[in-house]
């Protein structure tokens, strides 16, 4: 019966499992720029969205209706955080641009009652700081951060970091006010369509032959991050309280590290394992909560979705 009940938490969790594949994929794309990896990643990812939309006849759905603007921002929300993401990873490291975007729980718990009117109950506390202390020794280099500095580009980097946090936290909760016009799919679609065309302009940054060589890899990358990442993600935080998503949304880093241990051959630490061991407690932490308290709300949901 309990699992009967998580739907929307095992779409969170599934989908951030694809997120989570970015350095399988990373890995066979060769000598081209990140702007354009993001190009193709946002199109193929678009081109299997619009696939599931065709074929589950939702193609009306797509329609804006009200809320327009929150549709649009949705789509600025995803390009800007994969830019400052990416600046972030540049200016200082991989594990930092990590553990500084997953600090986004932080802002969703601080800013949800306010604009969705969401109570912090006491474990969605002590599950977000399982869960940050997880992250942390996850990503935590061998040598620690003692080799970081605040300052130059180090400091525009733990900012821009910080920065994508907060982008991401607007994200998941922009999900939830556009649930309230629209259906999953097409927050999906509309977010990723907009963050697409503006990155249009980089698709022929790196020359063609390249592309093509790297085709493979990029639609792979795409289909399975943008496109199924895209499509579970969107559907378990339309339907699961933002506070709950974002901590669900922290397997993502734990996802990451099972990978490249398992297919990339990359070896395991006993400190990350145990960063890994904190964040599935977060995540069963916030899930029992929800199967008390809001179980009623999201069979409502469930119901309302299947009838769209």
């Amino acid at each position: 019966m309990f699992f009967a009940k998580k739907g929307p938490h095992l779409a969170v969790l599934l989908g951030c499992t694809f997120y989570g594949m970015t350095g399988l994929f990373l890995v066979h794309i060769r000598d081209m720029p990140i702007t354009s990896i993001i190009f193709y990643r946002l199109f193929f990812g678009l081109l299997l969205i619009m696939l599931f939309v065709l074929g589950t006849g939702r193609v009306r759905e797509l329609k804006p209706g009200k809320k327009k603007m929150s549709l649009l921002m949705q789509g600025i929300f995803v390009v800007v955080n994969m830019f400052f993401y990416f600046i972030c990873v540049k200016e200082t490291c991989v594990s930092i641009a990590i553990l500084l975007e997953y600090t986004a729980p932080i802002y969703v718990m601080l800013a949800s009652p306010f604009l969705l009117k969401e109570k912090i109950g006491k474990e969605n506390i002590a599950a977000l700081f399982v869960a940050v202390t997880g992250v942390f020794l996850v990503i935590r280099p061998e040598g620690g951060f003692s080799e970081f500095e605040l300052s130059g580009s180090h400091f525009i980097g733990i900012a821009s970091g910080l920065f994508a946090g907060m982008i991401l936290a607007a994200i998941i909760m922009n999900v939830r006010i556009l649930k309230t016009e629209y259906s999953e799919f097409p927050i999906a679609f509309w977010g990723t369509a907009i963050s697409c065309l503006f990155m249009i302009p980089f698709a022929f940054e790196s020359p063609l032959s390249l592309i093509v060589e790297n085709m493979p890899a990029l639609m792979s990358f795409g289909m399975a991050s943008v496109g199924l990442g895209g499509i579970l993600t969107t559907i378990g935080f339309a339907n699961l309280e933002s506070q709950t998503g974002s901590l669900l949304a922290l397997i993502e880093p734990v996802a990451g590290v099972f990978f490249d241990v398992v297919i990339l051959g990359i070896s395991l630490s006993s400190t990350t394992l145990s960063g890994c061991l904190l964040v599935l407690i977060a995540s069963l932490i916030v899930s029992f909560r929800d199967s008390s308290e809001f179980g009623g709300v999201q069979s409502d949901s469930a119901e309302k979705v299947e009838s769209c």
